[in-house]
């Protein structure tokens, strides 16, 4: 065929079901969780760099679960459900947390303080005045503001006031910025509220810091993670959640992350400690890309140190590469490239058909068709558009006498079943022809 575009569609089933593998391996054992407490507990910035301890940002809004994060992984390490960081209730409507607090992290009642600090801040509110002024956010960036700092809705940050940091050092800096997003709302989000989070972004990305997103109340957003946190990535509605984070913060969805803080719960469970702590995991390793970048910022050139350091975390981050986790006999390649795959964007919106309109010459054409994750194996959606008139096109398929691996139809095709192989003539660029496996 002549000039050809490809539009690739798929689907993954509905909001609420599970898929029968885990479209991120993860395995929720006590082992897990031990090892995961072991490699953080000996995290340290590399020396060279010189900064002692990694800080964490947390922004987000009202409520969603920023100070109750700081709280559970206090809780898990100190082996009990703690609440050093106050928390609203539920029902709260404007911010609890009104001072900038850099919390530490103690390894045990009376054990170490951790190498990485989390810095909790206002809630972001929707209307203009109202909660943390995202023109502040560059001075938290940058180091200038000190602990304890009294954030005030209309903007109180000046380099008059009383402990401004005017040549703040690394150390002082943001390492690594995190939204905290709430699960139950992500696909209701303000636009206002939206249009301060991409605000925000802009302002954290062009410094170089790298972000992370947590989707918090993942237990209220999903029935079967309310059943079970480990189902958190078999379930198609937190896939469908982190989806709808990425395109409407406009961050890849390896930087998003689901999260159940502890909230009415009295004691520790494996499961939510597992979550907690692969989140904070990937934070320490994106800081560690942040101070690599530093190093070549600051003109200082990464140096191997004479001797290699043996602790936990630099182990994992040296050794030989180690396989996946295998569950459930590992996933097919395929069903793991379609799980994220819809158009070369994040998944479609939870429904029970996908339908789209494609343009061709002037001429419509829809096509509506259902991918199951739970099948091992899913089909590819193929769809062909051309310029031929409906005679034509009509009479091509009834001739046909098997089935082809190209077929055509007509602009207005009447109802008939679509073959694999999927070309569309709509006089545009030349591109070769999709199937699940071409669009990863």
């Amino acid at each position: 065929m002549g000039n050809s575009s490809v539009i690739p569609r798929y689907f993954t089933g509905s909001g609420s079901s599970l898929g029968k593998n885990q479209w991120r391996p993860l395995e929720w054992k006590d082992q897990t969780r031990f090892d995961l407490i072991e490699t953080i507990r000996e995290y340290k910035p590399l020396q060279q760099v010189g900064v002692k301890s990694a800080r964490i940002l947390l922004l987000g809004h009202t409520n969603v679960g920023k100070s109750s994060f700081f709280n559970t992984i206090n809780s898990i390490f100190r082996n009990h459900v703690t609440a050093q960081a106050v928390v609203g209730s539920p029902d709260d409507q404007r911010t609890v947390t009104t001072k900038m607090r850099s919390y530490q992290v103690r390894d045990g009642r009376e054990g170490k303080i951790l190498n990485f600090e989390i810095v909790d801040t206002m809630g972001v509110e929707e209307a203009f005045g109202e909660g943390f002024d995202p023109a502040e956010l560059p001075y938290i960036l940058d180091g200038h503001v000190p602990d304890n700092h009294q954030f005030d809705a209309k903007g109180n940050i000046s380099a008059d006031m009383h402990g401004f940091k005017k040549t703040p050092v690394l150390c002082d800096k943001t390492h690594c910025c995190v939204f905290i997003l709430d699960g139950t709302k992500i696909e209701i989000m303000d636009e206002d509220l939206k249009k301060k989070l991409s605000e925000m972004r802009k302002k954290i990305t062009t410094r170089g810091i790298p972000l992370l997103i947590l989707v918090s109340k993942i237990d209220q957003a999903c029935p079967h993670t309310m059943k079970d946190i480990s189902a958190v990535y078999k379930s198609l509605r937190v896939q469908h959640l982190i989806a709808q984070a990425s395109i409407k913060i406009g961050i890849p969805v390896c930087h998003i992350l689901p999260i159940k803080n502890y909230t009415h719960e009295i004691e520790l469970d494996t499961c939510v400690d597992i979550l907690a702590l692969s989140a904070l995991q990937q934070m320490l390793r994106f800081t560690d890309n942040y101070f690599d970048e530093s190093l070549v910022t600051l003109g200082k050139g990464y140096v191997q140190p004479p001797t290699l350091s043996t602790d936990a975390w630099t182990k994992s981050a040296t050794r030989n590469p180690t396989p996946s986790p295998k569950l459930n006999n590992s996933r097919p390649a395929s069903e793991m490239k379609l799980a994220w795959a819809n158009g070369g964007n994040a998944l479609a919106p939870p429904q029970t058909h996908i339908s789209d309109k494609l343009m061709s010459n002037g001429g419509i054409s829809e096509i509506s068709q259902v991918i199951d994750l739970e099948h091992e194996t899913p089909p590819p959606i193929p769809v062909i558009v051309n310029s031929h008139d409906e005679e034509e096109a009509a009479a091509e398929r009834i001739n046909a006498p098997t089935p082809k691996q190209d077929i055509t139809i007509s602009s207005n095709p009447s109802p008939a079943p679509v073959e694999s192989g999927v070309k569309v003539n709509g006089g545009g660029a030349d591109m070769a022809a999709a199937t699940p496996a071409a669009v990863a």
